[in-house]
């Protein structure tokens, strides 16, 4: 496998000043008018970046079964450029040109009204900034907890609109321990910690699954986690729906993942299987929502 077709590989696209200034524009433009930034950006991609047209290709015609023609790579790109666009907006609390539609939410505020938190399993399909910000609507707290050294620019310049979200982000770093202690104490506050189990991160164990037929690679770490923490899984996913609406799905995983310790691996396989089939089929209710732009089903 060549580090270029690796998600950790690939460069944070844009520049600094870039990316600063389609912020700036798009807190003084709004929402509506940014759309036409947004399909310059796209096509822009679509006409440049062989990386991801190559990859939007390959997901188009696994999830589609036929190959796609110059306008689906193109939609599946602006899908990914709006939804990047919309983060701004939901960061800066500026969602009132958005309309978000909840399926299971009466699951997360049972699960809250115990008073103890649970895990939210998401993938990079749709808006995970979506759930958040509606999450922060509704006064449900929810803490993300990923790898975020491949998108620091961005990450940062979100951080400056609103200083608050940093400390509701807990990055993976070189002390494991004090990581997961900090999970532990928000799950005991009754809080809830999301992340993302489509990626592998760095030195990461893998588990293997059967994904759209062909055997993909995901994070073991997502269903560990899980296990240690003793409490509830909930998958979560948030479907953006032109021209301006956020589908935001939640269903129980799992009451507890236990994973025993003379037939882990298996164990392991089992929540990668399922967790696969579960995404799979969200795939197919919104295939230009699937973001990540590599070789998915690289077998190395």
């Amino acid at each position: 496998m060549n580090d270029s077709d690796t998600w950790l590989s690939q460069r944070e696209r844009g520049t600094l000043l870039g990316i600063r200034v389609s912020i700036r524009l798009a807190m003084l433009l709004g929402r509506r008018p940014m759309r036409l930034l947004v399909d310059l950006l796209a096509m822009w991609y679509r006409l440049f970046d062989r990386t991801a047209v190559r990859a939007s290709r390959d997901w188009l015609h696994r999830v589609q079964g036929r190959r796609p023609g110059f306008w689906a790579v193109y939609r599946h790109l602006r899908t990914f450029a709006q939804v990047t666009m919309d983060r701004v907006f939901m960061v800066s609390g500026r969602t009132d040109g958005l309309c978000f539609t909840h399926t299971g939410q009466e699951l997360l505020r049972r699960q809250l009204a115990t008073g103890r938190g649970a895990v939210l399993l998401g993938a990079h399909l749709g808006s995970f900034e979506a759930m958040r910000a509606s999450g922060s609507t509704h006064d449900v707290p929810i803490r993300i907890l990923g790898y975020f050294q491949n998108a620091r620019m961005i990450n940062a310049l979100l951080a400056d609109l609103d200083p608050a979200r940093a400390a509701q982000v807990i990055h993976f770093g070189d002390d494991p321990v004090g990581v997961m202690a900090r999970v532990r104490a928000c799950i005991d506050r009754g809080e809830l910690i999301a992340l993302l189990g489509d990626r592998v991160g760095l030195n990461e164990r893998v588990v293997r699954a059967s994904f759209l037929d062909s055997e993909a690679r995901f994070a073991a770490g997502p269903f560990l986690l899980a296990a240690l923490l003793h409490c509830p899984v909930f998958l979560v996913f948030g479907l953006y729906r032109e021209p301006n609406c956020y589908d935001l799905h939640c269903e129980l995983f799992a009451e507890q993942i236990d994973l025993p310790r003379r037939d882990r691996a298996a164990g392991l396989e089992r929540c990668a299987q399922r967790y696969a089939e579960r995404l799979e089929d969200y795939c197919r209710r919104a295939p230009d929502n699937w973001f990540n732009f590599f070789d998915f089903w690289s077998r190395e």
